[in-house]
């Protein structure tokens, strides 16, 4: 089959043409060409196409080709986060993944608690990708979180922030629901050594709570932690005399 680049009948770049050709080899020969130019004029067309682009090969070319005019690109993206289609809500979140830019914050975090799951999702890992941390405590107002991807999926953004989500993540220890302080805890444990060091005086608390999935958890937590003399010496204590027969077993097999 030829998959040379057909000659533009609309006096548009052959590239730009070609990426509405039926076949997908050579949209993606158009679009791999596009990247190569790196021209954000074209950048408003080639956005138009991603959104109804089919092939999930020549997406990820298109979203490449659209990184490379990063300020165009967020435009472009942005304008799509409200469009009524999920698809494109998603689509437009990974493209503002990739680029990773600050400004983009705002709007992104607005989709945190999309209605579309896979939406929400997107965006909070868009969060972990820009690593603003300007929006971390917009992440820990929802420790707690019922829904298990929901959780997961606050918990792996969080850890992916790292040492700078320690403090506020730890001071969510003291929450008064219990289903926060578990969720706090396994932040920390995702975090781990060395950058959640700093939260072992918290997490100490916490084996003496009194709900058991907080303490299990804060011993979880401490377990990874276990290169930190503190934290050893706390599961050293915890192994001899804990009431909790389950914290004693985790601090046993740590230490």
């Amino acid at each position: 089959m030829d998959h040379h680049l057909p000659a533009p009948t609309d006096g548009a770049h052959p590239a730009l043409s070609a990426l509405t050709h039926p076949d997908k080899d050579v949209r993606q020969q158009g679009a791999i060409a596009l990247g190569q130019l790196a021209d954000p004029r074209l950048a408003p067309r080639i956005a138009d196409l991603l959104w109804q682009e089919s092939d999930v090969f020549v997406r990820e070319t298109l979203t490449w080709v659209l990184t490379r005019t990063p300020a165009a690109a967020t435009k472009e993206a942005a304008a799509q986060l409200h469009n009524p289609d999920a698809e494109i809500r998603l689509q437009a979140l990974h493209l503002l993944s990739k680029v990773a830019d600050p400004g983009s914050v705002a709007v992104v975090a607005q989709h945190i608690d999309d209605p579309d799951p896979a939406v929400a999702d997107k965006a909070r890992w868009a969060l972990a990708r820009i690593k603003d941390p300007s929006v971390i405590p917009l992440l820990v107002d929802r420790l707690g979180a019922t829904e298990l991807t929901v959780r997961d999926g606050i918990t792996a953004t969080l850890s992916q922030f790292g040492a700078p989500a320690v403090p506020t993540v730890a001071a969510a220890l003291e929450h008064q629901a219990a289903t926060v302080r578990s969720h706090a805890a396994d932040v920390l444990c995702f975090i781990g050594a060395p950058a959640a060091h700093e939260a072992t005086p918290a997490l100490t608390n916490r084996l003496d709570d009194d709900h058991p999935d907080v303490r299990l958890a804060a011993t979880l937590a401490l377990r990874e932690l276990t290169d930190h003399p503190p934290a050893r010496a706390t599961l050293h204590q915890a192994s001899i005399n804990h009431h909790d027969a389950r914290v004693r077993a985790i601090a046993r097999a740590s230490i």
